[in-house]
């Protein structure tokens, strides 16, 4: 979900968080032609900044404040078409966080739900009112993508009906199944519970090979370069 890196606080982040001092922009790439389709929102943080616990810590105003941020700031940016951006589900499970999220008025986004564990602990009404809420995202033609998924997030997920279009496989999955049979069998079990899937973590030529063999149709990592705002 984040970076790091030693540089000022930018205005628009101040009301924030004195600890969010940037955006890096990490491209999404169509495997079979290396071709940019999109770019993830990734915040950059100050100094020794643990990006993980800073996040888990976030309420859901403070998620959709950021997200609001992130996105005046790249209104005129070049290159930032088809965002992805992260969201923990309690941004679409508390009302008011939810009605702002339909009214920001922005070009279709890619919503990355960054905690898909904590959807399965949800009751099954409350499932359903994400499951109705997420529909009604999609309407806006907003895209709804499950995040960091492995072996066993998949299977939980297979029953749960949500209308997503597409599986982010987490990069550490991809680095343990990576040249074996489970990582075709485990995008196979991403493309039942959506149509588009993405594996993170590509670092080489032949990471792009693997992944692209296993049946995936997009990646991300450290084998296309990132970019960020304000620029260095």
């Amino acid at each position: 979900m984040t970076t790091q890196n030693p540089v000022r606080n930018p205005s628009c982040f101040q009301p924030l968080s004195h600890c969010i001092i940037g955006i890096k922009l990490e491209p999404v790439v169509a495997l079979s032609s290396s071709r940019q389709v999109g770019a993830e929102v990734l915040s950059i943080l100050a100094g020794d900044r643990q990006n993980e616990s800073f996040f888990r810590d976030q309420t859901a105003e403070q998620s959709l404040m950021l997200l609001e941020a992130q996105l005046t700031a790249l209104k005129n940016a070049v290159g930032c078409h088809n965002l992805f951006v992260n969201l923990p589900i309690s941004v679409i499970t508390v009302a008011e966080t939810y009605q702002r999220l339909l009214a920001l008025g922005c070009p279709p986004l890619n919503i990355e739900i960054v905690d898909p564990a904590t959807v399965l602990t949800l009751s099954d009404p409350q499932r359903e009112n994400v499951r109705r809420r997420l529909q009604r995202l999609r309407r806006q033609d907003h895209r709804i993508w499950l995040d960091d998924v492995d072996e066993a997030l998949v299977r939980s997920f297979l029953s749960c009906r949500l209308p997503l279009q597409g599986v982010k496989i987490d990069k550490f999955a991809f680095w343990r199944l990576r040249e074996k049979p489970a990582l075709a069998a485990l995008v196979a079990q991403c493309s039942q519970l959506a149509a588009d899937v993405l594996i993170e973590g590509i670092e080489t030529d032949r990471d792009q090979a693997c992944a692209l063999q296993a049946g995936a149709r997009f990646g991300q990592g450290y084998r296309w370069p990132s970019w960020k705002w304000p620029e260095d």
